[in-house]
C-alpha cells in the first residue's frame, strides 16, 4: 500500500504504456503532444495531490534495464530535478533493474515535457518531486511483465 501519492505518466503507444497498465497509483497517459502534454501534466501537479510525480518515456538502444534522468534542457539552460535519483537507482536495482543515473532526457517530447514540468514546479514552489525514467522499446525487453512489475515495485517501494 503505498503512503505517499504517487502519479506516473507515460506517453501513448509506447512501451511506458504498456508499464503503467499494471500500476495501483494514479496514471496519466499522453498524447504525443509536446505542448497539450505538458498542459495536461501540469494540470495534475497543480492540483497539489502528489508527492511524487514519475514521468517515463522510451529511450533506443537500451536493452532491460532503466536510465533515471537527472536535469531537463531547455537550449543552454538546465533545471536539476530535486528528486531523489541515487534513492529511486537503489530501489530499481533491489528489484533486480539496472538503473543508471543519466544526464540527458532527449531533445524532444521527453526532455520538453520534464522541462515544462519540473519549470512549473519551481516558479509555483510547489512540494512535489518529479523525475524522468527512460525504458527500453518493447523489442529491447526480454520478459515484459516480469520487467514492469520490477520498476512497479521499486516505485512502491519509495512510495513507502
Amino acid at each position: 500500500m503505498l503512503k505517499r501519492n504517487i502519479l506516473l505518466t507515460a506517453f501513448r503507444g509506447t512501451s511506458a504504456e504498456e508499464l503503467l497498465k499494471g500500476a495501483e497509483c494514479d496514471r496519466l497517459l499522453l498524447s504525443n503532444d509536446k505542448v497539450r502534454d505538458s498542459e495536461i501534466l501540469i494540470k495534475a501537479v497543480a492540483t497539489g495531490k502528489y508527492d511524487y510525480v514519475i514521468c517515463f518515456g522510451q529511450r533506443p538502444h537500451i536493452k532491460d534495464k532503466v536510465h533515471i534522468e537527472t536535469i531537463a534542457r531547455d537550449g543552454d539552460f538546465s533545471i536539476d530535478t530535486g528528486f531523489d535519483c541515487e534513492k529511486l537507482k537503489v530501489l530499481f536495482e533491489q528489484n533486480g533493474i539496472v538503473a543508471p543515473i543519466s544526464h540527458n532526457a532527449g531533445t524532444s517530447f521527453c526532455n520538453r515535457l520534464y522541462w515544462n514540468g519540473l519549470q512549473y514546479i519551481l516558479q509555483n514552489e510547489l512540494d512535489v518531486k518529479m523525475v524522468f525514467v527512460h525504458i527500453p522499446f518493447m523489442k529491447n525487453i526480454t520478459e515484459i511483465e516480469r520487467f514492469n512489475k520490477k520498476i512497479l515495485d521499486g516505485i512502491e517501494d519509495m512510495g513507502k
